[in-house]
């Protein structure tokens, strides 16, 4: 069977097609639901605290770039290493 773009099935395409036709399915577990359910759970958990773990590494990042940059001021050039002239000793 060759799709409607004009192209032939790819090789998993192909056997899935062919295992679909094969007969009866092997059971599924009750439980699987349930199973999948609760794993999907953990992953949304398991995602959220990445996520506010890196945007509280994040925040503390700058945070601390800006107390340095208050303390430090690299802006401003720095100080000379030569004292200046003594006029009048």
């Amino acid at each position: 069977m060759i799709p409607p773009e004009g192209r032939p099935p790819d090789r998993k395409e192909t056997e899935a097609r062919r295992m679909l036709r094969a007969g009866p399915q092997p059971p599924v577990p009750p439980d699987l639901p349930a199973r999948a359910a609760a794993r999907g759970r953990r992953l949304l958990a398991r995602r959220r605290l990445l996520h506010r773990t890196g945007t509280l590494l994040a925040v503390l990042a700058l945070l601390t770039l800006a107390l340095w940059a208050g303390v430090a001021q690299p802006w401003r050039p720095p100080p000379a290493r030569t004292t200046p002239p003594v006029a009048g000793y």
